[in-house]
């Protein structure tokens, strides 16, 4: 693996543990569509509301492996981003510290941070899942999983069944572990699933529009995770689109 990937990938395992909530998303190498620019934009780590378009939350971070120092124009470039994802906050991450210009010109906006390449001599991606969608079949690189909080679902007529959410960093679709019957499966944008315990419940992703947010002005779109139930269908997770 060349090492700006697996540079990449210690940075968005580095943000789930930071602002791991279970009303925030960890979206590694997350494609949302610029407000300005009407363009995919690829987003190292995108950092989102779970549950609901709230945009004043949304972080953006992007991992620069650069040989050198971070300069003003690389903090500029950033910020230019920012604004056509409709992110307030972003975190650029780079091995070799920054100026004292970028670092003056970053101070209100965004946070600068650094992480040596040393730290990443003890990673070692084999103990991260491969990903499991055919999505990532017609790809050069199969996608690995990075798995976000656990949550335990049950009901009054069955014990508490305790699943992980993840994302692939490749193909972005969603995937399931259930920790009841063992079992691993993905789910791509428009698809429904069920793991192999005896519960009357199954997944279901959908694309669907979000609330409008006061501070939006166009339609906000979502990949919406649902747990779907004899009696209701419950909002588990999303992923932002633009």
């Amino acid at each position: 693996m060349i090492s700006w990937k697996k540079y990449e990938r210690f940075v968005a395992e580095l943000c789930s543990e930071d602002y791991q909530s279970a009303n925030t998303t960890i979206i590694p190498n997350a494609k949302i569509k610029g407000c300005l620019s009407k363009t995919s934009r690829q987003v190292d780590v995108l950092i989102d509301s779970r549950f609901g378009d709230d945009r004043n939350r949304r972080i953006i971070v992007d991992a620069k492996k650069y040989s050198r120092p971070l300069n003003v124009k690389d903090v500029e470039s950033f910020y230019g981003m920012m604004i056509d994802c409709s992110s307030k906050v972003g975190v650029l991450v780079c091995p070799n510290g920054y100026s004292a210009a970028a670092k003056k010109r970053a101070q209100d906006f965004i946070n600068l941070k650094i992480v040596s390449l040393q730290e990443l001599e003890d990673i070692d991606l084999k103990s991260w899942d491969d990903c499991l969608s055919d999505n990532c079949d017609e790809r050069s690189e199969r996608g690995l999983v990075l798995w976000d909080v656990p949550m335990g679902i049950g009901s009054p007529a069955s014990p508490v069944s305790i699943s992980c959410i993840g994302k692939c960093d490749v193909c972005g679709d969603f995937h399931i572990w259930c920790w009841g019957c063992g079992k691993k499966f993905s789910l791509s944008d428009e698809s429904d699933a069920q793991c192999d315990c005896e519960h009357h419940w199954f997944w279901l992703t959908a694309i669907e529009d979000d609330d409008i947010s006061s501070n939006v002005h166009e339609q906000s779109v979502s990949v919406y995770l649902l747990l779907v139930t004899p009696s209701n269908a419950l909002f588990v997770d999303r992923k932002p689109l633009n």
